[in-house]
């Protein structure tokens, strides 16, 4: 039956198993025909972080080095960077470099230094003669360096002089690269930057603005995080014209250190050269939220999704700002986590927003603010009770009493159409009225405290909404709910949901007698998916 399939149909069903190295893997084992179509995908992203390691990476990056042209392997051989039977090696079956659509730089830049690792241990446990009088030298100087019996007076010099040596060779094999997925790649899908793509002297993996090809013109995502980035985004600006999702700000360590005037500016000119933004993420900004926000009416008729997080809106004029962000009408999701933002009238514009479909509020990192007052989630509510389907609420919940307005307003607004809620810590009775209020309610998460469950988990199964998929309870501040596995097969017996997931990793009380449990009755288990 395999045989039957044509290729377009092959590769679409292979573009579902995109995330799934393994079955890629074994994909590519069935015959010739089903490795041609996988390969593509295989190396669509080969940088992800969730699977790449040290060994991988440096195969990684031989694989591309083998890929690279004479030129190239010259100049990485006369750097004392690779072996002279590289200069001659065979070109690879397929043309790897050219399915690279999306290139995480700093990530590139780790697994280059662990195959320069490799190269240089290689070297060192072969004692090869092909490497020349002054490889060989700087091999042995090495060697000596490391010998634990001896010691020298320079050591610290000859430390530092290694790691100088061994940054320009990495830089070197980053420019190289860059070089060939420029001249071998069609287009770029996704682009990540941190610390070395931002500090670095040249952009490499920047096509040049009057260049004859842009393999970065149709860049659809952009991340960019790090201090003292305009000139990176001023860059970008002229390459990049259609992005539709940008991710940009300062880490947590930096960004109440760094300046930015600049960045802002700069990216405020990148939001405005874009032709149709529609998702934004400004992360870490301290200061000239307003100059940023401004430039999103550029982008008012196409963008659908902000999310502000570790923002500071304490300036007036930024404030101030928040009343242009009801000018984007079209917004269905809106996203704002620990940001500094005064809980009086100012905020009161947000809820004039009328298409959300997704809120996602979070306020556990930053005590300094309450929570917004009362009028401004019955307002959103109100306004939104046809059009919200997702929505996520965190603060720290001491008490019955704090907050537990906004969940009464969650019921009485907008409980008919809720299909995904993340809340805090709840009681009991707020469970039972939420469940029954929820009926569309697909996916439920929240978090208990200090409580024997055993009795309410038993009968819990009879009022969740019979839509219900997906079931995460967590642990609250001062512990979390304590039940047994009988308990717990109990409520699984009487639920009336069929429920699909069961997400209680998070929860103190468990043992490998709950998750037989949960897995004998058929439910995935996040510890164990």
């Amino acid at each position: 039956m395999a045989q039957d399939l044509s290729a377009e149909c092959l590769q679409q069903i292979i573009s579902y198993l995109e995330d799934d190295n393994k079955s890629l893997h074994s994909c590519l084992l069935v015959n010739r025909f089903w490795c041609y179509n996988t390969v593509s995908t295989l190396w669509l992203r080969p940088w992800r972080s969730y699977e790449i390691t040290q060994t991988s990476a440096t195969s990684l990056i031989q694989t591309y080095v083998d890929c690279l042209p004479e030129e190239s392997k010259f100049n990485l051989y006369n750097n004392g960077i690779t072996r002279k039977k590289h200069l001659t090696s065979t070109t690879p079956i397929f043309d790897y470099p050219s399915f690279l659509r999306s290139l995480d730089y700093d990530y590139m830049y780790w697994s280059i230094s662990q195959w320069l690792i490799s190269c240089w241990l290689y070297r060192v446990l072969n004692c090869e003669d092909e490497i020349n009088e002054c490889q060989t030298d700087r091999v042995e100087e090495d060697i000596i360096r490391d010998a634990p019996e001896e010691k020298f007076s320079d050591d610290e010099y000859n430390d530092d002089r290694a790691e100088e040596e061994n940054e320009k060779k990495a830089i070197l094999v980053a420019r190289e690269l860059c070089k060939l997925f420029k001249n071998r790649c069609k287009t770029f899908h996704d682009l990540r930057l941190e610390n070395k793509a931002i500090q670095s002297d040249e952009f490499p993996f920047l096509p040049l603005p009057i260049g004859p090809y842009n393999y970065l013109e149709n860049l659809q995502q952009l991340v960019c995080l790090g201090d003292n980035k305009s000139e990176l985004l001023l860059a970008i600006s002229n390459v990049c014209k259609s992005l539709r999702r940008i991710y940009i700000g300062f880490p947590l360590a930096l960004q109440w250190k760094s300046h930015y005037e600049s960045d802002a500016i700069s990216l405020g000119a990148l939001i405005k050269k874009q032709i149709r933004l529609e998702n934004i993420c400004l992360y870490g900004y301290k200061r000239l939220i307003s100059c940023l926000i401004e430039s999103l009416l550029s982008q008012s008729k196409s963008l659908n999704t902000l999310e502000l997080m570790y923002t500071d809106f304490r300036e007036s004029q930024d404030y101030q700002s928040l009343t242009i962000l009801p000018t984007c009408k079209n917004l269905t999701s809106l996203k704002i986590h620990n940001c500094f933002i005064p809980p009086d009238d100012g905020i009161m514009p947000l809820t004039s927003l009328q298409q959300l479909e997704e809120f996602d509020f979070c306020n556990e990192w930053n005590p300094l603010y309450p929570l917004p007052q009362q009028k401004f989630w019955d307002e959103l509510f109100k306004n939104n009770t046809k059009t919200l389907r997702k929505l996520s609420l965190w603060w720290i919940r001491s008490d019955s009493k704090d907050g537990a307005k906004i969940i009464d307003s969650i019921i009485k607004q907008c409980s008919e159409n809720i299909s995904v809620l993340h809340l805090p810590i709840l009681w009991t009775n707020e469970i039972l009225n939420l469940s029954s209020y929820c009926k569309q309610l697909k996916e439920f998460s929240f978090s208990g405290d200090d409580f024997d469950a055993n009795e309410f988990l038993s009968q819990l199964g009879k009022f969740v909404p019979a839509t219900l998929g997906s079931l995460t309870i967590k642990d609250g501040h001062c512990g979390g709910w304590n039940f047994t596995e009988k308990c717990l097969s109990s409520f699984l017996s009487g639920c009336r949901a069929k429920l699909r997931i069961m997400d209680l990793t998070s929860c103190s009380c468990m043992t490998d007698r709950h998750y037989d449990v949960i897995n004998r009755r058929g439910v995935i288990n996040c510890l164990h998916k």
